[in-house]
């Protein structure tokens, strides 16, 4: 985090604590005083499930496509995670002013992105003018146990994506989940299993997804087309990301 006057790096998590710049002196917020976070959720396509934010790993929100929501905070710092299915990206804000933030899932990287603007003429603080018509939206789920409470009351083994697929002459369903894949056909108990830790790489191959495991072992699913692009990024990033984590 960088002060807005002098542009120097606060030292740290040290800034959450910091009322005035340490190097310049700058006021960076002014205690007691409420600004307005106005988060608009840019949907992709129809049939998008709604995104969740987190204000401070405190408070969750929803909001769908096409949507916006009001949350009235205090001046200072604070954490904002936008989440779309296992996709999160994590912000941190100092608010000394209202902002309007813009959040989209992008099924072609597989990543949130953000634009976020600062309301100009807006550093007194939230008025019943500056309100105008908007309500202020109430939090979906509250608690004061971090971000370990909201995983285990939203659940965190669902699959992201599930479908019909076929692998070789069998077909069957595909189901995408944090940390593996099952492909599953009627009548059958055993599952075949991938874990994301094993895979060498996932490559597109005539149309299919081609996933090579340890050993030379390929795992090619024929999947539907309109969510070819989505589930290869969703792949590609989460694997990558269970195989960097220690």
């Amino acid at each position: 985090m960088n002060c807005p006057k002098c542009g120097t790096n606060l030292p740290g998590k040290m800034w959450m604590s910091f009322r005035f710049c340490p190097f310049c002196g700058e006021r960076l917020f002014d205690a007691g005083k409420k600004y307005l976070l106005e988060i608009q959720c840019v949907g992709q396509r129809e049939g998008d499930n709604a995104m969740m934010v987190f204000l401070d790993d405190r408070q969750m929100y929803e909001a769908k496509a096409g949507d916006s929501i009001y949350i009235a905070v205090d001046g200072g710092f604070h954490s904002i995670k936008f989440r779309q299915k296992i996709r999160s990206r994590i912000i941190t804000l100092l608010v000394n002013c209202n902002f309007v933030l813009k959040a989209y899932f992008n099924s072609l990287s597989g990543l949130i992105e953000t634009n976020i603007n600062k309301v100009e003429g807006s550093s007194g603080g939230i008025t019943p003018k500056s309100l105008g018509d908007k309500k202020i939206t109430n939090p979906v789920m509250v608690t004061e146990e971090g971000e370990k409470a909201f995983d285990i009351l939203l659940g965190d083994d669902d699959p992201e994506y599930e479908f019909k697929a076929t692998s070789g002459f069998k077909e069957g369903v595909l189901r995408i989940y944090s940390e593996r894949c099952e492909f599953s056909t009627e009548g059958q108990f055993k599952k075949e299993v991938v874990q994301y830790k094993n895979v060498v790489s996932v490559k597109r191959k005539m149309g299919s997804l081609d996933i090579e495991c340890a050993g030379n072992v390929h795992k090619i699913y024929s999947i539907p087309k309109d969510i070819y692009n989505e589930v290869m990024a969703f792949l590609t990033n989460r694997i990558s990301e269970v195989q960097e984590t220690p």
